[in-house]
């Protein structure tokens, strides 16, 4: 091999070094969102675009000068902040979370805080309540969701509501391969926070939705007992007593749940 072959090698040799050393290492757990594929196949630009027809022309104009502004500060992030934030709420109430969803969690990336990731996760997941999104959008928002909630767990491991939201999460989108695993994580929750009575209301709801009227009452009973001044878990139990007929106890959870809501 001639002198000019071995410096060819040489340089190619420290090119390869440099990439792999410059190059930050993902952490572990962001291997399964890598190997999942891009979360964007459903992205900002075709959400607007879809959007954009339903419209007011004033709120238009409104997100244009918004998208305007960013465009001309998207490098500081002090500046880009508030410009994300009225986003956010502008395509919130045009009833567009998916969108909103992802202004917020632009601001949850910039911020890394608990509260920025659970309220982009929260977004994401009035998405998926929607009736009149599709599927595509449906699924982006599922796994915006479940990134999101991931990550303000990872900020607080202590909080039990994200553990519940992601797993709500998956009740409302379950994974096509395992459409049991948001009602096994509520489960799982009862065995590892048995006092926490928002695990019982929300397992009591999902049973409320397939007429399982005798475990609603079940697990909205324990609720009670855990939380007797909390209104969604007494007025919940009123509603499945007056279709169990259980009218005697109903009009007792009723009256009680009256004295709450005022």
């Amino acid at each position: 091999m001639g002198r000019s072959q071995w410096i060819a090698v040489a340089v190619a040799s420290l090119l390869l070094l440099l990439t792999y050393l410059g190059c930050p290492v993902r952490p572990p757990e962001m291997e399964e969102g890598f190997k999942r594929g891009p979360l964007e196949a459903t992205g900002l630009e075709s959400l607007i675009r879809a959007a954009r027809a339903t419209l007011k022309p004033a709120e238009v104009a409104t997100l244009a000068s918004l998208e305007g502004r960013l465009e001309e500060v998207e490098d500081v992030v002090e500046k880009r902040q508030p410009l994300l934030q009225q986003l956010a709420g502008e395509w919130y109430r045009a009833g567009r979370p998916a969108i909103s969803g992802i202004y917020a969690r632009k601001i949850a990336e910039d911020t890394n805080t608990e509260e920025a990731w659970s309220i982009a996760a929260t977004t994401f997941s009035i998405c998926l309540k929607q009736e009149d999104a599709d599927d595509k959008t449906r699924q982006f928002c599922s796994r915006q969701a479940e990134a999101a909630y991931q990550a303000a767990i990872s900020l607080d491991p202590r909080e039990v509501d994200h553990r519940i939201n992601l797993a709500l999460t998956y009740t409302d989108y379950p994974p096509k391969d395992n459409p049991m695993k948001g009602i096994l994580q509520l489960r799982e929750l009862v065995e590892n926070y048995p006092d926490n009575p928002r695990v019982y209301i929300s397992l009591a709801q999902l049973s409320i939705r397939t007429n399982q009227w005798e475990n609603a009452a079940k697990r909205l009973e324990k609720a009670v007992e855990l939380a007797p001044d909390n209104p969604d878990a007494v007025c919940n139990l009123a509603r499945v007593y007056e279709t169990l007929k259980r009218m005697e106890a109903a009009a007792a959870v009723g009256a009680r749940c009256r004295e709450l809501v005022k």
